[in-house]
């Protein structure tokens, strides 16, 4: 047993730590001690020939590993006795006796804590930790081992085996955290085997030869697991036999409401921009959402499908938003925390939230005034200009990170007749000594010579150009233009608005969830419109791998180089990156955002290296909960999102509203008013919501022929918005709605739908 030394850090009740120790739940651990070099000593007669290539003499600097110990933002700095008994059994299976240890596997429901309470452990013993994420498309080049080219020192090139971040934490004596273990499939998993059973691993096809190494006595393996979720399998018996019952294999689930309710204290006031502003959340009130989370979480009916949604992760989240946007906690349950519940499931839940909770708000709104997260307060079925909303006073984002490219000299000048002058260069960008060109850079002068910054000016000069052939892609990353964004604010939109920007301040990613043209993409636009940020667009389909979005292999000049895809590259800017159609993916594609939306917010890459989002990075997904091609969110995946948005069509009179400010000559009245409630009726028909009463008369095959008549008539906003923008008053509108309604319509819908649209007025 190590002597306990004095001068502590105390870590709520359940732990403390110094320099040479660490207790949990009362017991004792040695700290590993960081060493600064190998201690061994040079011999100076001793030389090595030139044309020998020594592996001794290129020995790695102990002290480099220590850049891999997680650092205090990434853990928990309040533990609780229930998560210090957790830490117990981590510490002690790290620390028995015998050659072979540390080997953990975490069971548990996602935002219980899995991943924190592993790097809380690797913080408290100082010990480095290496985090990778696995998907059902993991393979062994991702994480193991991978054959690349290189240049030799002669100028050709040859093929080498390059050990993956796997293989490095064995030599090196990193603990290795593999997150989401359940994910990949048994057979690629039992290359831990070897190396878990002997501590020995053999490594075939080097440069060296085929080799047999000793893996590091500091090395161990933490894993964690979620519990039959979306995209999960079965690890096998043979590897969870490698854990240990009783032993490594450690399940874990909420604790208690009145630790959790002191967690979510300590863990409030380090989330941004709480700790900037020194915003702390009452322990009364954070008792009081924490038994509630409980009460719902063994809900005899709902519990099963709520308790991912009210994780201890969400209700930080759900405080959060409330602080931020001044709206009731029981209003955000509906509109952001319950969006992708069972409709029962939900209006159960939102029933018990609201008769517990009433108009209840967290406080916090008025002492982060100065961050200026406001917005036009609106009533019934006013619009104003996007440009009307309050800009921030003060901007939190960081400077972003540049890759620094140069602006080659200027190529070429263009004059036009009305005096503007336009210089033609072209930035370049810096891969192993050389520089490759990325597309052109305009610089425009008015004709009295001064510097034109309009980009409205910019983008006409630009069109200009384009006809005349000068059209070469950009740097990724731009403002959104006026005609990409909502053409007016409504009361609904500047909610949503308003609860997506919160999200983002805290840090978190969020999801736009509604049906096809209904404005969430227009929403994730209009705010980095009206926060003048860069906004980088992406769409993901039934096709999209993981590599498409991390990185993948080039050759570069006849050499294997990884270089990170453009998602990767607007994060690592500080972008606002906008991903439509989120869920078209498969679930494991998904787990990548996992990684880079925890505390350390990293991802490790396949050669080893970790990238870190950006601060002020912003990421907003986007899309429907059912459809064609929809798959079903990873409940994981899903409880990162800060929030996940319900946004819904415009109620009928925000949207003649909406229509209106699109085009002033729709003058409001009876006509466009029945149209509008005739989309609208349609719209409940084909979701299902309408009243069993209207449709309670009709054959089973009338009702059937109604639900396809609904579909057509259905218009979405954006549809309605475009025949608002070509026609030249009411009558014309209701012309070509019906022209849109009836046209690919089936006999038996044509049928249904006559007589409705004649009901309407729209004849």
């Amino acid at each position: 047993m190590v002597a306990r030394e004095t001068g502590r850090r105390q870590l709520g009740p359940g732990a403390s730590v110094g320099s040479l120790d660490f207790i949990v739940d009362g017991m004792l651990f040695p700290r590993r001690q960081s060493r600064t070099e190998h201690g061994l000593t040079r011999l100076a007669r001793h030389r090595v020939r030139a044309d020998w290539d020594s592996q001794v003499r290129r020995l790695e600097d102990p002290a480099q590993v220590d850049h891999a110990i997680p650092s205090e933002r990434e853990v928990f700095t309040y533990i609780s006795p229930t998560m210090a008994r957790i830490l117990r059994r981590i510490a002690s299976v790290s620390t028995a006796a015998g050659e072979h240890r540390g080997f953990v596997l975490l069971f548990g429901p996602t935002g219980c804590g899995k991943t924190t309470i592993a790097k809380t452990f690797a913080w408290l013993a100082n010990q480095p930790l290496t985090e990778i994420a696995f998907s059902g498309d993991t393979s062994l080049s991702d994480f193991y081992r991978s054959v690349e080219v290189v240049r030799t020192s002669g100028g050709g090139q040859s093929t080498v085996t390059v050990p993956g971040p796997a293989v490095e934490a064995m030599l090196h004596g990193k603990r290795l955290l593999i997150n989401e273990i359940n994910m990949v499939p048994a057979d690629v998993l039992v290359i831990f085997s070897q190396a878990m059973d002997t501590g020995r691993l053999v490594i075939s096809g080097t440069e060296r030869g085929n080799v047999e190494i000793e893996v590091h006595r500091d090395f161990g393996i933490i894993g964690t697991a979620n519990p039959n979720y979306v995209g999960t399998i079965d690890i096998g018996r043979a590897m969870e036999r490698r854990f240990g019952r009783g032993v490594g294999y450690i399940e874990m689930t909420f604790i208690p409401p009145d630790e959790e309710a002191a967690a979510i204290v300590a863990e409030f006031g380090r989330t941004p921009p709480f700790a900037e502003y020194g915003v702390e959340l009452e322990p009364a009130l954070a008792g009081r959402i924490a038994r509630l989370a409980a009460e719902l979480r063994a809900d005899p009916q709902v519990g099963a499908v709520i308790t991912n949604r009210l994780s201890t992760r969400a209700l930080l989240h759900w405080l959060g938003l409330s602080a931020l946007t001044g709206q009731s906690l029981a209003g955000l349950a509906e509109r952001a925390l319950l969006t992708t519940l069972p409709d029962e499931a939900r209006d159960r839940a939102a029933r018990t939230i609201g008769a517990r909770l009433g108009d209840l708000v967290v406080a916090g709104k008025a002492a982060i005034a100065d961050l200026g997260v406001t917005w036009p307060v609106l009533t019934g079925a006013r619009t104003t200009a996007v440009d009307a909303a309050t800009r921030p006073r003060r901007v939190l984002h960081a400077a972003p990170r540049s890759s620094a490219p140069v602006l080659h000299a200027i190529d070429f000048e263009r004059r036009f007749p009305d005096g503007t002058r336009v210089l033609v260069g072209e930035p370049f960008h810096r891969i192993d000594g050389r520089r490759y060109g990325i597309g052109v850079r305009l610089r425009v002068y008015d004709r009295e010579n001064r510097q034109v910054r309009d980009r409205d000016r910019i983008e006409e000069v630009e069109r200009a150009l384009r006809d005349e052939g000068v059209n070469v892609p950009h740097r990724i990353g731009r403002r959104p233009r006026r005609a990409e964004i909502l053409p007016c604010l409504t009361p609904s939109s500047i909610r949503n608005l308003a609860i997506a920007e919160a999200a983002l301040h805290m840090g978190r990613p969020v999801f736009l969830a509604g049906p096809t043209g209904c404005g969430k993409s227009s929403l994730a636009r209009t705010l980095a419109y009206l926060r003048n940020r860069s906004l980088v667009e992406f769409s993901l389909t039934g096709e999209t791998a993981k590599g498409d979005l991390t990185a993948s292999r080039r050759l570069v000049d006849g050499v294997t180089r990884w270089t990170t895809q453009a998602f990767l590259e607007a994060l690592d800017r500080g972008d606002v990156v906008l991903i439509n159609d989120y869920n078209m993916a498969y679930p494991d594609v998904h787990s990548l955002i996992n990684g880079l939306f925890d505390k350390g917010a990293s991802f490790t890459l396949p050669d080893g290296t970790r990238f870190t989002t950006h601060p002020s990075a912003w990421v907003i997904a986007t899309g429907a909960l059912e459809g064609p091609g929809v798959k079903p969110l990873n409940e994981a995946v899903e409880n990162r999102f800060g929030a996940i948005v319900d946004v819904r069509y415009p109620p009928p009179a925000e949207e003649i509203a909406i229509l209106g400010h699109v085009s002033p000559r729709l003058a409001p009245g009876p006509v466009l008013t029945n149209a509008i409630q005739l989309v609208d009726f349609c719209r409940r028909v084909a979701a299902g919501e309408v009243d069993s009463a209207l449709v309670s008369g009709l054959s089973r095959a009338g009702q059937e022929a109604l639900r396809q008549a609904a579909r057509g008539a259905a218009l979405s906003t954006a549809e309605l918005v475009a025949i608002a923008r070509v026609s030249n008053d009411a009558a014309e509108f209701t012309a070509r709605l019906r022209q849109g309604v009836l046209e690919g319509s089936s006999d038996l819908a044509r049928r249904v739908l006559e007589p409705v649209l004649l009901q309407y007025g729209v004849g």
